[in-house]
């Protein structure tokens, strides 16, 4: 499905649907703006997501001992 003009970041793309393995999206031609629109999360559920997973005593690629 194409949508003429209605880029909401560049007012003149063109978007299209499509689905990959996140789930359906929409992205625009001209500015590349990508939108999937089942997932809107908080930004604390963002933040959270971003986080990596510490495990205590495991070294990292730099040798470093992880703690927290």
């Amino acid at each position: 499905m194409y949508k003429i003009k209605s880029c909401p970041r560049c007012h003149v793309g063109d978007l299209y649907g499509d689905s990959d393995e996140y789930g359906a999206y929409e992205q625009c031609f001209q500015c590349g703006w990508v939108n999937y629109p089942g997932r809107h999360l908080s930004q604390a559920e963002a933040i959270a997501e971003k986080e990596p997973v510490v495990i205590p005593g495991k070294i990292d690629r730099r040798r470093r001992v992880l703690s927290k």
